[in-house]
């Protein structure tokens, strides 16, 4: 098996199982229901938890000819079953092939993968497992089998089926092309080579993609569908997470929930397309290449996604988006008709069989009512809405549970029924009814689908174009991407032909093989984003937008085109690509977008606007402010209205020098007092609730004067002055989002201060609202005030819900919580059930805990936080410190990575190179490099503790208990400062008790709960001399190269300049992009051959050396899946081991004396011989470049 990427999924935690046993399958999980705990917790769960929701309730099935009987049609519908038990058990998605034939994904394994065991359950049954599955066909079993049905007679009716792949485990998709199958099995892609299409795959998986979770296998990644882009697009569900390395540039992919991912089996590229949604588990691309799912909710037919977008989601529960500067999201698509919830499957009737009936509306079944709803779909501003009409199928068989709806090859709808009593997920046993199934197909009444086209792979390039007007949406995209993987260019100019004929969907067909044969050159797109069809002129501007790159005539004229584009959707992917285009061409576009003064109300635009000048909002800063510097952009209502706050928020959350820097260039250049008041309004709100940072002069004394002009706001004196019925009006006004968010903030307070039982009901209220942070933050802290039980509940209440973990609301509540003695008990309850994970909560949440010095609470926090609850003593100092020398003792690690780390372990309290907190020490300045001095200060943090930074820990009268650091005090109040940013104003009068404790906030050990390889990285970016980006994160500036030249009489060949130079016995050759790896590389590329075996030899031909006799230099790259090597010169051999964790420039490979022929250039082998056995076995090479220098003694 070749094995292309890592086993390990980062989204998983390998953790001892505290109850033994073997392997579970399905079969055993079925029969013994205990038998999938692995620990006394997830044990406990299983016994005792009620389940919920549309449960198995003992029912027999009904016969699958006899349910037939009983389903109610729309009139001139027919339902074919097609398919079922035996032949179908728990069908779950269906797709097809180039031969019109029904692959159907039968989920018998689910809900348990076979192999591992359960060690914890939270509240929403997500679990964590004992360890990750090995992928197919490694590892324990599963049950889950991919079965095609061929309909080999074309009669209409599927006679034969046959298994292609079995032994799967926990798999939920198929997608066949590009030379095989590929199959959604998390945490795994895999691609089952199948090179003559037999149906037999040549080899076992290919790990293409890992890191997909397995948390939740109702919510995984599923629905793979071939995009007309050449993209393999799926979906991910709401309740897992995922960490994918994107094998083509090495970083990870991290994100929390729902979105819609795609890859590039050509680049091997990874990215997440778009996000949010409801529990995402079906995926519809429509015959304009628009992308569409489903959804779990109600009151909708589901998502409409653009690209690069930003979804709803339940914050709590899901987690927040991977960008924390997003400042706004898109909602489903709005719904006229039956309002009942779970359109979970999706599909566009476009298959030329129905009448305007169904033709282009949506058919989405619903498993939970045992109906499938059509509804229309129609235009709402740049997005959608849509509008039931009759039921095509309806079913009082509760059993009826149509999990998949999609378009056939023939025209007609096809069903997957898992056909089941039971639907809920939320039950930890597996009772499900693992032998029945059935495929349903619904058709016009008295017309027979039939495939007639053939085996697409094998028809003639002409026959495949002519295909393009065929009314079949699914027969058009087939033949589109056939030819794209035969790559015959010749047809690559009746194509373009095609395209500049303007022939509607035809047109378009040819734009999207051009492309996929790579043949739309910067020429051509120039041309066709004039195009009189708005759908090419959309995909012109996508194509280019995924290439990154736009510069000349091309960017001027996307410039153009932003200015005088009619059609509002394409100006949304105008918007979409200047988010992924360099900062020159993407301001350009904005620029254009923003005179559309008629898209303000566009449901989509304003935010994709946004987003797009969010992208740019540091990598191309310089381009951002010359934008802002013209007075007419700031006349533009898009630009007043919806970019100007966000941007300022945006600088003054991510902080830093150079951002406050641009927050500061705004306030200067805001043309009048209002759009100021504004500026300042969003200012502070960024930092309400937590420490304000050192602001640049200008800025901060703005910030001083706005906000002591909060005091003097009406309703604020009016409280304060005690005014009979201001405070009723007041709880009402914290509510409303029309008021300033720093009036509101104000008001926020002065409740807190009046101590009015009837506060706290509107201050719980707060936590509801979508993604008002800093309100939430201020809230959080003034229910503090209230010893009252029903506030923790409330806050615990909303902890899972709409408390999310970015911009310190979690933490914000996690203090709270942790203040008072009763809270923290209650808190500790959710800790222990899982609600709340231990592993989330910071060490200075479980210091302040055992401040209360309760011997119950600290016995709890013992059993979940020993090294914690021990202190320094819990810590063999000298073991420690040994232990992590010789970790570091190789000097690798990934600065990059280690940032990362940083911003979420380190900067909550401290600032290095003017990112983070200020409330221990800046580290920017301290003898980072010096590794003694560091462990030093971070094993045993209490040994020396400036009086800065003492901690001071007031109990209070009310029997709550705040702790930190005193930042300033002032006649009757002490300005606490905590972790994270919040801080608190203690009024001294109601201090019953204040210490100041000789002790350090920040725990001891605390590369105990680090990885190695973590360790490493942090250590690496904490010793670095200046700020490196995080992974993914484009630097703001170019870096040059930290090569030197080369010394006088050395000539220097790129390793990038041979790859045209290159004969390869296997494999491919191509230049692949460094720097985001650092400034190692010369020219930050380096020569990249990957897909090459063992025994597979690579011939360098390298001209430009003078005949002589020279000292040959190769500089290798290494990084985990690069091979072992034999490098051969002239009869000169050497071996090489270019295996090491992280990606990294390797020792070079010397020869002498090497003889450079007057005729012939120097030649150059690499064999590759095997791999390391700490490497992934994917045997790849990369060369930075070779230096020859005259050999010693020789003639310069």
């Amino acid at each position: 098996m070749k094995w292309s990427g890592s086993f390990a999924s980062p989204c998983l935690l390998f953790v001892a199982a505290a109850v033994t046993g073997g392997p579970v399958g399905a079969q055993e999980a079925s029969k013994n229901p205990t038998a999938v705990a692995g620990s006394e917790q997830a044990l406990e769960i299983i016994r005792s938890y009620p389940g919920r929701g549309t449960l198995a309730d003992g029912s027999k099935p009904t016969a699958a000819a006899e349910a037939m009987k009983t389903f109610k049609l729309r009139e001139g519908f027919a339902l074919d079953l097609v398919a079922s038990e035996p032949a179908v058990e728990q069908p779950l998605s269906l797709a097809w092939d180039a031969k019109g034939r029904l692959w159907a994904v039968l989920y018998r394994q689910y809900q348990f993968p076979a192999g591992l065991k359960i060690v914890e359950y939270d509240n929403h049954l997500r679990a964590r497992f004992d360890k990750v599955p090995l992928p197919p066909p490694h590892g324990v079993k599963g049950e889950d089998v991919i079965r095609v049905f061929e309909d080999a007679d074309g009669d209409g009716a599927f006679e034969s089926h046959k298994d292609v792949i079995t032994g799967l485990n926990i798999a939920t998709s198929v997608a066949v092309g590009a030379g095989g199958i590929w199959v959604a099995n998390p945490p795994y892609l895999l691609f089952y080579p199948d090179a003559n299409g037999d149906d037999v795959p040549d080899s076992d998986a290919v790990v293409k993609l890992s890191g997909f979770g397995i948390e939740d296998t109702h919510s995984v990644m599923n629905s793979l569908a071939w995009g007309p882009d050449g993209w393999l697009y799926g979906a991910n569900g709401s309740t897992t997470t995922g960490k994918v390395v994107d094998p083509a540039s090495g970083k990870t992919v991290a994100w929390q929930g729902q979105m819609i991912w795609r890859f590039d089996p050509k680049t091997e590229r990874f990215e997440i397309f778009a996000e949010g949604g409801g529990n995402t588990f079906s995926l519809e691309i429509d015959g304009k290449g628009r992308v569409f799912s489903g959804t779990n909710g109600g009151k909708t037919r589901g998502m409409f996604y653009p690209q690069g977008s930003y979804g709803t989601k339940s914050w709590g529960k899901h987690g927040p988006l991977t960008n924390p500067y997003a400042f706004g999201f898109f909602e489903h698509m709005k719904h006229e008709g039956d309002e009942r919830r779970f359109p979970q499957t999706f599909t566009i009737c476009e298959g030329g069989l129905f009448g305007p009936e169904l033709e282009g509306h949506i058919v989405a079944a619903n498993s939970l009512n045992n109906v499938v709803w059509s509804s229309r779909i129609e235009r709402d501003g740049s997005t959608y809405r849509t509008v039931d009409e009759a039921n095509p199928v309806e079913s009082p068989d509760r059993w009826f549970r149509p999990v998949y709806a999609g378009l056939g090859p023939d025209g007609a709808v096809y069903f997957a029924d898992w056909y089941d009593s039971r639907l809920s997920h939320v039950r930890p046993v597996d009772d499900w009814h693992k032998t029945s199934g059935r495929i349903y197909r619904l058709r016009p009444e008295g017309k027979t689908p039939v495939y007639r086209e053939g085996d697409l792979g094998k028809l003639p390039v002409e026959e495949l174009v002519a295909l393009f007007d065929h009314p079949n949406r699914l027969v058009r995209r087939r033949a589109v991407l056939e030819l794209g993987w035969r790559g015959d260019r010749s047809v690559a100019d009746s194509l373009v032909a095609k395209v500049d004929a303007a022939e509607g969907q035809a047109s378009l067909e040819a734009l999207w093989a051009l492309n996929l044969l790579g043949g739309l050159s910067d020429e051509r797109a120039t041309k066709w984003l004039t195009h009189p069809d708005a759908d090419v002129r959309r995909w012109v501007v996508r194509l280019v937008g995924d290439r990154r790159v736009a510069d000349g005539a091309l960017a001027t004229a996307l410039a153009d085109l932003a200015l005088s584009e009619t059609d509002v959707q394409v100006r949304v992917q105008l918007a979409a690509s200047a988010k992924r285009l360099p900062p020159a061409a993407a301001l350009g576009i904005v620029d254009g977008l923003a005179h559309h003064d008629e898209d303000a109300t566009d449901p989509h635009q304003p935010l994709m606007i946004w987003w797009a000048v969010e992208a740019q909002a540091e990598s191309g800063r310089k381009e951002v402010e010359g934008w802002l510097s013209k007075a007419e952009t700031w006349k533009r209502p898009l630009v007043r209205d919806v970019v100007l706050e966000r941007l300022m928020k945006r600088y003054a959350i991510a902080g830093g020098a150079e951002n406050y820097a641009s927050a500061a260039f705004l306030l200067a250049k805001a043309p009048d007092e209002a759009t100021k008041t504004k500026l300042l309004e969003a200012l502070q709100s960024a930092f309400e609730g937590v420490t304000m940072p050192s602001l640049p002069d200008p800025l901060s004394k703005a910030l001083q004067e706005y906000s002591r002009s909060l005091g003097d706001s009406g309703l604020v004196l009016r409280v304060r002055s005690g005014e009979k019925g201001a405070l009723a009006e007041a709880q009402k006004a914290v509510l409303d989002p029309k008021l300033p968010t720093g009036v509101r903030t104000e008001l926020v307070r002065l409740l807190g201060e009046g101590g009015e039982k009837s506060a706290i009901d509107p201050l719980l209220k707060i936590l509801a609202f979508d993604q008002e942070y800093a309100l939430k933050r201020v809230a959080l802290q003034t229910l503090a005030r209230f010893e009252n039980e029903s506030v923790a509940k409330g806050i615990i209440g909303r902890y899972g819900s709409t408390l999310p973990s970015e911009h310190g609301v979690r933490s914000t509540a996690e203090r709270v919580l942790a203040g008072r003695l009763a809270w923290a008990r209650l808190m500790m309850d959710e800790v222990e059930k899982a609600v709340i994970k231990d592993r989330d909560l910071g060490s200075d949440i479980v210091q302040l805990m055992m401040e209360h010095k309760d011997a119950d609470l600290n016995a709890r926090i013992q059993k979940h936080w020993p090294g914690i609850a021990a202190g320094a003593g819990g810590i063999d100092l000298a073991a420690e410190s040994a232990r992590l020398k010789q970790i570091l003792g190789g000097g690798t690690g990934d600065a990059a990575a280690g940032k990362a780390i940083f911003t979420t372990r380190c900067a909550t309290c401290h600032q290095l190179f003017g990112e983070g907190i200020a409330l221990g020490p800046d580290l920017t300045g301290s003898n980072r490099a010096d590794l003694g001095y560091l462990l030093e200060n971070v094993l045993a943090p209490s040994a020396v503790v400036g009086k800065d930074y003492l901690l001071h820990v007031f109990s209070m009268k009310d029997g709550s208990t705040l702790s930190g650091m005193v930042r300033g005090e002032t006649p009757g109040f002490a300005k606490l400062a905590m972790p994270g940013g919040a801080t608190v104003d203690v009024k001294l009068a109601d201090v019953a008790k204040r210490e100041e404790v000789p002790q350090s906030l920040m725990p001891a050990g605390l590369f105990e709960a680090l990885p190695p390889g973590q360790v490493a990285d942090l250590v690496k970016y904490l010793a670095s001399p200046s700020q490196v980006p995080l992974p993914g994160e484009k630097p703001a500036v170019e870096r040059a190269s930290a090569v030197p030249p080369p010394p006088d009489g050395v000539v220097r060949i790129e390793g990038e300049d041979l790859v045209g130079k290159t004969l390869a016995k296997g494999g491919n050759v191509k230049v692949q992009a460094m720097s985001g790896f650092g400034p190692a590389w010369s020219g930050d590329k380096h020569l990249w051959w990957t897909g090459g075996q063992p025994g597979e030899v690579l011939t360098l031909k390298v001209a430009g050396l003078k005949p002589g006799t020279y000292d040959i230099a190769l500089f290798p790259t290494t990084a985990k899946d690069y091979a072992t090597v034999r490098v051969a010169i002239n009869g000169q051999i050497k071996e090489a081991d270019l295996y090491t964790e992280k990606v990294l420039p390797a020792a070079p490979i010397r020869f002498e004396k090497v003889n450079v022929s007057p005729t012939e250039p120097l030649q150059v082998d690499v064999h590759l011989t095997g791999a390391n056995p700490s490497a992934l076995p994917r045997y790849m090479f990369g060369l930075d470049r070779i230096e020859a220098a005259p050999a010693k003694g020789a003639a310069r």
